[in-house]
Formats: C-alpha cells, structure tokens, sequence
C-alpha cells in the first residue's frame, strides 16, 4: 500500500487511484517561540522516522512517514519543517520551461534549504505534482502552502493547511471541518500558544475510520524539538531532540514500538495486517 502523499506525487496515471485522506497542518509564531503541528491520517500503521546526518553541501534532518521509506514530513537542522497534502487533481498549464524531479522534491528542500524564501526559489525551478500541497514553515515563524500553480504565504501570526487549495478558496467559503476547528481554536487563543493548545487541536483534528491519524507530531522549531504521538492517543508522548538522534548517525525508529500498547491500535493493526494476507 502507498502512503496518500506518495501517490500524490507520483499520480501521473501510472500508480492507480489516490484513497480518500485527510491530513492537518498548523503553524504559528509567538514571541521566541514557533510551533508546528501535524495529523497524519492515513491506512497503514507502519510508521517510522528516519535520521540523515548532514554532509558537504546537505543539511540534517529527519523524517517521518510508512515503511516504504517515501518522507511524509520532517524537520532539518535549521529549523525548516514540511509536510505533504493530498488533494484532488488540478488540471495545470504546461510548464516546458520548468525541470521534472524524480523524487521527493520536498526531500531536496529539506537537505538544500534553511528557510520558505529559499524553498520558493528552489521550486520554483521544478515542475510540481498536480494533486498535491506542500507546506512548510521555519524557525522565524515564516510558512507557505506550495500548491501545483501557487505559493500561499502566511499573511498572520498563524496558519492552517489541509487537502485542499487555498488559492482556490477564498476566505470565509472553506468547507473542510478540521481546517475550521484548527482555525476557531488557534484565533480564540488570540496568540498564547504552546504545547497545550497544539496537542488539543491535533486532537480535535484527528480522524477515525479507514484512514485513522496514524501519528501526530508537534515540532518546535526554535529547539529543533519534536512531540510525537502514536495513533491518536494524546497521552502519551515521546519527545525527539533533532541534534541528539543526529549524533548517532544514520538510524530509523518505528514508532508504534516508541510507545506502551493501546488496544485500539493493536487491534487496528491486526486488522491492517489480516487485510494484506487476502
């Protein structure tokens, strides 16, 4: 199974249809500190992260996404963040004079930039995939939403992304759920963010059902800090220092194993893996 992203990317006809899934982002800057937060809502339960300690030219960072190995989302050295989005697809104008990159152009970022001015530059060199967003956001509190023909940029000290285009929407007509609760609660915060308030979003954000939020994460990118969170339970936390697991060199973690067992996502799991052998 391919994770929702993945098939995003590569959705030129060759890999099938995308499933449905819903995936939530949130940003926002207050004072010294700068807080990203993310759902991963999707089928498979084999999540991991995985570290790549810097070399010539190439930043550190980590990754989180299944285990095909394919980054959904991850942080670098610098403070950078990004996530992906599945959304439906947008029938684009011809772009010869763009290069196609064969990857995770996300990935490339990650490893090349330290902030979303550089990140714009650098994309804007490459064709983009034409069912899917990517957001990203940096240590100054700075964030965009590439979309396949735009690059919506934080305009306040928040911002919220899901599946869907924003430079298609304009604001006030949004019609996805999560996007709205992420939105009321972050602006009844009126700018008090923390920890607190980013994992009762995630919560009030997170999905059930077929594509259930497999993790979440909370990254303050001031710290190069990350709070995780395994399938919706946000008891129980583990919390990743980017700069120690780099010491270690190269090296992935499965998260299910991070955290005591759940029942519900033990059973979910049965169930994913009973599926798989028919």
């Amino acid at each position: 199974m391919r994770s929702a992203f993945l098939a995003a990317l590569f959705a030129l006809g060759a890999l099938g249809p995308i499933r449905a899934a819903a995936c939530t982002g949130i940003c926002a800057k207050s004072k010294d500190l700068v807080l990203v937060g993310n759902n991963e809502d999707w089928g498979n339960p084999r999540t991991r992260i995985w570290f790549v300690p810097a070399e010539e030219g190439r930043h550190g960072r980590m990754f989180v996404g299944f285990d095909n190995g394919f980054p959904q989302g991850g942080m670098n050295e610098k403070g950078l963040f990004f996530d992906g989005f599945a959304t439906p697809r947008l029938e684009v104008a011809p772009t010869p004079d763009k290069q196609m990159y064969f990857g995770n152009i996300a990935e490339k970022a990650l490893a090349e930039c330290a902030t979303v001015d550089e990140v714009i530059r650098l994309l804007d060199k490459y064709r983009r995939p034409d069912r899917a967003v990517f957001l990203f956001a940096d240590r100054n509190g700075d964030a965009v939403a590439i979309e396949p023909e735009a690059a919506v940029r934080k305009k306040h000290w928040f911002f919220v992304q899901t599946n869907f285009y924003q430079s298609l929407t304009p604001p006030g007509t949004e019609t996805c759920p999560r996007f709205k609760i992420a939105t009321r609660m972050l602006e009844e915060s009126r700018g008090a963010i923390s920890l607190d308030l980013f994992r009762r979003i995630l919560a009030a954000t997170h999905q059930e059902g077929n594509n259930p939020t497999q993790y979440s994460n909370i990254y303050d990118l001031s710290a190069r800090v990350m709070y995780l969170y395994h399938f919706h339970n946000f008891e129980n936390v583990v919390r990743i220092d980017l700069a120690e697991e780099l010491r270690k060199g190269p090296h992935k973690l499965e998260i299910p194993a991070l955290f005591p067992p759940t029942h519900a996502a033990a059973v979910y799991a049965r169930g994913y893996e009973k599926e798989r052998t028919k």
